[in-house]
């Protein structure tokens, strides 16, 4: 099934009735300033469906996370996009899929007086980011870093006037292009990257320990901001995510010499039974009884 973005949403946000069938969730869009946007948006396909969605030109700080975003728990990772000009497209979700964002646009000359820059600058800026960080979209990858993290709950959490949510905006955006910029050196520095790949190792061998990001930063001599965004840059996966998969490997491994032991093994994780259940189910795409009878 096809739709078209301008179709999903009633006047109050919410999914059309006659959309049930097939989508539901939520759109809240607050124009805060002529060239200053906030977009909260959840989708939830009941079907396997196609959407066309037109976006504006502008500058795009995106906030993805699976269920509705309500908090800063709930955001998993962060896009920065460039555009130069309105664009068309159409994304796909299979049935059951979720889909969150919290996006930030803002034009480059808005930005630009913010920031005490010429639009050109700004433009210049970004677009060289862009090309020599984005993916095969134009697109650069961020982790959601507990800095992120901080700056961004006044944002959500904001029930006063426009003007100081505006403000939060302005702090969030400036967290971002400080990342970028520490992205850049870090997508360049190679005695930076060789610390990453030893963090990488030092997380393989974790075993049975806890994950401690500041402990770990320590060992290899980056701070826990630098460490969390080059990790990602290189290894493609935040390093909770890294460290959640490393585990469920090695505990994978345990099942398939001795599958009686799994009481012992699921307590050796570090997760409760059902945390051990829904990792392992997303890593592997079945149960551990499941996959202990398969192997």
């Amino acid at each position: 099934m096809q739709f078209n973005m301008h179709d999903v949403y009633d006047n109050t946000g919410k999914t059309k009735k006659e959309m049930a069938g097939s989508l539901t969730g939520h759109k809240h869009l607050l124009a805060l300033l002529p060239n200053l946007q906030l977009l909260n948006q959840h989708l939830h396909s009941k079907a396997d469906i196609s959407i066309h969605e037109d976006a504006q030109s502008g500058l795009y700080f995106s906030f993805i996370g699976k269920g509705p975003i309500k908090t800063a728990n709930d955001i998993d990772s962060v896009q920065i996009a460039y555009q130069a000009k309105s664009l068309s497209g159409q994304f796909t979700m299979k049935k059951d899929e979720q889909r969150s964002l919290l996006q930030i646009r803002i034009s480059p000359a808005h930005l630009a007086s913010v920031l005490g820059e010429t639009e050109d600058q700004i433009i210049q800026h970004f677009t060289s980011m862009r090309d020599s960080l984005g993916d095969e979209n134009q697109i650069i990858q961020l982790p959601f870093t507990e800095k992120s993290a901080n700056v961004s709950q006044p944002a959500l959490s904001h029930n006063g006037h426009s003007i100081s949510l505006a403000g939060h905006l302005y702090a969030l955006i400036f967290t971002l292009i400080e990342q970028l910029q520490m992205l850049s050196h870090l997508s360049q520095c190679e005695d930076c990257q060789r610390k990453l790949y030893n963090a990488q190792n030092l997380i393989e061998v974790l075993e049975h320990e806890a994950l401690d990001i500041k402990q770990l930063s320590q060992k290899i001599g980056l701070n826990p901001e630098a460490l969390a965004i080059g990790f990602y840059l290189l290894v493609g996966q935040s390093i909770e995510s890294y460290w959640t998969h490393s585990r469920i490997k090695f505990a994978a491994a345990q099942l398939r010499q001795d599958p009686t032991e799994k009481g012992m093994i699921v307590a050796q994780s570090g997760f409760s039974e059902d945390q051990f259940e829904a990792a392992f189910i997303q890593h592997f795409g079945v149960s551990s009884h499941q996959y202990s009878q398969i192997h």
